[in-house]
């Protein structure tokens, strides 16, 4: 219910509209009358720079609470914080554009002002209260003056009486100023309608395009402003309230500042020859067990789930954290004391007699040589080699480079260089033969055990594969072209039958949405999700409704994706370089060409439906068989309790021979007395 603080009359909500410059605008500034105006709409949707925002604001606008509300679909210019703020100049677009390193912003930006004239002259045609942004921006954006500009400049023409929010920054102050001192006003109260602003907050948060405060609390009341004729502009002395807070640039935006020095930070000092180490890798947690030690164990791999207070959850982001864990609480079992370091301390020095070294690739060059003789040394290796891994990610990105013209910089996955597998006596990696091939020229014994899962799915039994043959889901970490999102993405493209939902961090990787910008979100039949929690009731939604996974990575060793995909009943078509054994339940693409993976999406596709469930429900049996937490844990003591046995035996033998060869020395020496 509306809520009227001054004794207004209704009359300024008959024919009413609010017109918004983005998703979220009409709820921070118009929360108070956002359900009593007869229209809601809203101009800027899509973003260039973060697409990701399109997305999620479509998804937040079809499950809005209030159905009124609609959308120009234009895409915003991106010009915010480009106009001088200090010394800003009002134009018919809107502000001017005082940072010229953005040409092609600038050009969207008085684009987007002539599109707005002609759809708002055709939008508000028959309204008698139009409602805005005001004529300083609220905070201060560009886009949101753009809007007042437009609109004020269609009043007389149209015979509205326009209103507009009484909300103002630090930034914008000095433009209200400006605007206050030359005009006489009039305006209305209302009580901010806090429950809804809430809820509609979590709706965008939820699709991931909340763009402010993640705190922000909504004043008691708003007021919105009418500018009165200029006869009446001459009387003085009428106060004018204003909502005033203090806008500062978001912790997200400061995150990517700090983050940004740091690696410049980093990079700068590399090249002086110097590092710098999180102090956070420089720890050591000692754990024991709860039997008198047989020994002293180090594993070097990740230190964070060591360091988790009592009462937080183990992340649940990647298999790694839970597998560490795991590793360390296997050798306690086995009743050795166990130190953990992480694979980044490039200081740790080890001070104990060691039995094990437990390490992953990385470093293990470093400590391996640093431990003594008799300390038995077990590589884990969670990737194909990395000569094979980097020669195959560069191979990918010349093959786009020469198929698409465009060179992307980042979207591969680079292993640092390093010696493990030579350093080792022994090495344990996921994934199946093809990542156990690229390691076999060491002659060292290879042990393989079954990566683990991050989440575990009943079967879904109401699922109709008839109805779904036609929907496949690409999911993946970053690292897009390595994966083969960019082949996946073109094959589909040229599939408008079947629908492909793209569920990845796009906002990791700007140059690849750049150059696959076309595909990711202006082709009908492809859907870019984003990132999804595989715990998440989202990405239930989304596997509920595919068939399986497409998935054309050019180096694994074992597919985390596949596995979380098969675990939730999807057929996988994979490559065979995803190192994911798919039986009979799923296919290995023959190549990674586009042709291929088209070829192979229409033959399962058009199996029968019956076929299709069996298949499924295979790669979900086979997934909860041989890839969980249990099984983990069970291969791994396996591998481990082998290893030490075939370490026993060697150490047996070479006693004997050092036996033998003082008994030869000895004889040898009788004889000659």
């Amino acid at each position: 219910m509306l809520s009227i603080t001054r004794g207004v009359s209704q009359e300024i909500l008959e024919k009413s509209i609010i017109i918004a410059a983005h998703p979220d605008d009409e709820v921070l500034w118009f929360s108070s009358i956002l359900d009593n105006v007869n229209e809601v709409v809203v101009c800027y949707l899509g973003s260039e720079s973060n697409p990701w925002w399109g997305v999620g604001r479509r998804k937040s606008l079809a499950e809005y609470p209030i159905k009124n509300i609609s959308s120009f679909n234009i895409d915003q210019s991106d010009v915010f914080d480009v106009a001088d703020w200090q010394n800003p100049v009002i134009t018919d677009y809107g502000l001017e554009i005082a940072n010229n390193n953005f040409p092609n912003r600038k050009e969207k930006y008085i684009k987007n002002c002539d599109e707005l004239k002609q759809r708002l002259e055709k939008q508000l045609d028959g309204y008698r209260n139009v409602f805005t942004h005001n004529p300083w921006g609220e905070y201060g954006h560009e886009e949101h003056v753009q809007v007042y500009r437009v609109v004020k400049g269609l009043q007389n023409k149209m015979g509205f009486t326009l209103w507009y929010s009484n909300y103002v920054s630090n930034k914008s102050f000095k433009l209200m100023l400006n605007h206050i001192d030359r005009l006489r006003f009039e305006y209305v109260t209302f009580n901010t309608n806090k429950a809804l602003a809430r809820a509609i907050k979590e709706l965008y948060k939820k699709n991931k395009c909340w763009t402010w405060y993640e705190d922000w609390e909504w004043f008691k009341e708003e007021l919105f402003i009418k500018e009165v004729s200029q006869e009446e502009r001459k009387k003085r002395g009428r106060p004018f309230p204003t909502n005033y807070f203090k806008f500062e640039p978001s912790s997200s935006y400061y995150s990517v500042v700090r983050g940004a020095m740091t690696k410049l930070t980093k990079e700068t000092l590399r090249k002086l020859g110097l590092e710098i180490t999180r102090l956070r890798y420089e720890k050591v947690v000692s754990l024991h067990p709860g039997t008198k030690s047989q020994g002293e164990a180090l594993l070097s791999w990740l230190v964070e789930p060591f360091l988790l207070k009592p009462d937080e959850p183990m992340p649940n982001s990647h298999t790694q954290y839970w597998d560490c864990f795991q590793i360390a609480r296997t050798f306690l079992d086995l009743g050795y004391s166990v130190d953990v370091i992480d694979a980044g301390n490039r200081t740790f020095y080890p001070k104990k007699h060691y039995s094990f070294f437990i390490g992953h690739r990385s470093n293990f060059d470093r400590i391996a040589g640093l431990l003594k003789g008799d300390c038995v040394k077990i590589a884990h290796l969670d990737t194909a080699h990395w000569i094979f891994n980097n020669h195959s990610t560069y191979q990918r990105k010349l093959e786009l480079q020469q198929r698409r013209g465009v060179t992307i910089k980042e979207s591969h996955r680079l292993i640092e260089l390093n010696l493990a597998i030579e350093n080792a006596d022994y090495a344990v990696t996921y994934g199946n033969q093809f990542t156990l091939d690229t390691y076999r020229y060491a002659k060292k014994p290879l042990f393989r055990v079954p990566i683990s899962t991050c989440a575990l799915f009943p079967w879904p039994e109401n699922k109709n594969y008839g109805a779904c043959r036609s929907n496949f889901i690409w999911f993946g970490s970053h690292g897009f072209v390595h994966k083969g999102l960019d082949l996946v993405l073109e094959a589909f493209a040229e599939m408008p039958d079947y629908h492909l939902y793209v569920c990845c961090q796009l906002r990791r990787e700007k140059d690849f949405v750049k150059a696959y910008y076309k595909e990711l979100y202006q082709t009908p039949n492809i859907h870019p999700i984003g990132w999804v929690d595989v715990d998440g009731h989202e990405f239930t939604e989304i596997v509920n409704k595919c068939l399986g996974l497409v998935y054309a990575s050019c180096s694994e060793a074992g597919g985390g994706s596949v596995i979380a995909c098969m675990h939730a009943g999807l057929i996988p078509l994979v490559s065979y370089e995803s190192s994911v054994d798919v039986d009979d339940f799923g296919v290995v693409l023959k190549d990674n060409s586009i042709n291929t993976i088209q070829n192979t999406v229409q033959m399962v596709s058009n199996f029968p439906a019956e076929q299709l469930q069996q298949m499924a429900r295979k790669a979900w049996e086979f997934a909860r068989a041989n890839h969980t937490r249990e099984k983990f844990a069970e291969e791994y003591k396996k591998t481990v309790l082998s290893i030490m046995g075939k370490a026993e035996t060697k150490n047996l033998e070479r006693v004997a021979e050092s036996y033998k060869s003082r008994t030869e020395t000895s004889t040898a020496q009788s004889h000659s007395i």
